[in-house]
């Protein structure tokens, strides 16, 4: 990055909120499209205790802040208040989670949530084909895995199978979501993950495991060749799940993936383009490697 680059009262920010954020990858990728766009952003990382999150919502519209990314565990909490003081769109009245928020030109808060569609983005590009009539599992019953089950929906998987510790969760997300999502109960678990296509790990599991692991949120037996797994933990890069499902054959998408592809997705929202997944992906490697 060019790091002679201009600041000036004119310049906007967007930021990821969050605790903690000082892993979030998020500064490196979008500052390397805005630059590479040559608009007059730049992205920074707010560390904002759970407490306080109605108090970063509102010092958005106090200082003009542009865009907010929101991390863990902060997305029921900004659906809910920008769902009060401003507006929301389907996608985050449906699963009560919202990574995305925008300061809009009246300065009122919009907010989304790009996962789901950055999870299925990427798991289309490594597929090489569509999510349609796939069978697909959903590890987890957080926000994230809210939007991903409402995305893989969306997009005509024949089934959502929601495999979650605390059973009442997935139900609750199943009720939101209806159509094809179902709650999975432990005795149906190895049947369903063998008779899916597609599984998706949202669970913190695996999280700053050391490289080489076999930590997982499922059974490693589990794991076909015929499977595409995509976990969306994106530290360590090839996580306990995702290096089981590499020994067996399988197509294997990693959390950085999902990652820069919910970002491009950001950018379009507040700066009205899509930046480039390739290059952000570069530059979040170039900075793990220089980090490690």
């Amino acid at each position: 990055m060019n790091t002679t680059r201009q600041i000036t009262s004119a310049t906007r920010i967007a930021a990821v909120i969050g605790s903690p954020v000082v892993q979030s990858l998020s500064p490196v990728i979008h500052n390397a499209i805005f630059e590479a766009l040559k608009v007059d952003w730049i992205y920074v990382a707010f560390n904002v205790q759970p407490q306080r999150v109605e108090d970063a919502l509102t010092a958005m519209t106090v200082l003009g802040i542009g865009g907010f990314s929101v991390t863990m565990p902060h997305k029921n909490a900004v659906a809910q208040i920008v769902g009060r003081q401003g507006e929301v769109d389907q996608v985050v009245q449906v699963t009560n989670s919202a990574n995305t928020v925008v300061l809009r030109s009246d300065q009122s808060l919009w907010a989304t949530n790009t996962d789901g569609q950055g999870c299925c983005n990427a798991l289309e590009e490594a597929m090489k084909s569509s999510i349609k009539d796939q069978r697909a599992v959903v590890l987890g019953a957080g926000g994230t895995a809210s939007a991903v089950a409402y995305e893989l929906v969306q997009r005509g998987a024949s089934d959502v199978a929601i495999i979650n510790r605390t059973p009442q969760r997935a139900q609750d997300l199943v009720a939101r979501i209806g159509l094809k999502a179902r709650v999975v109960v432990s005795n149906e678990i190895s049947n369903t993950i063998s008779d899916a296509r597609i599984i998706v790990n949202t669970t913190p599991v695996g999280f700053g495991a050391e490289q080489g692991s076999f930590v997982s949120p499922v059974d490693i037996s589990l794991i076909k060749s015929s499977h595409v797994v995509l976990d969306a933990v994106y530290k360590p890069l090839t996580t306990g799940l995702l290096l089981a499902a590499q020994k067996v054959g399988a197509t294997v998408v990693d959390g950085l993936s999902m990652l820069v592809h919910q970002a491009a997705l950001q950018q379009q929202h507040w700066i009205g383009q899509t930046g480039d997944t390739a290059l952000m992906r570069d530059c979040a490697l170039a900075h793990l490697s220089r980090t490690k």
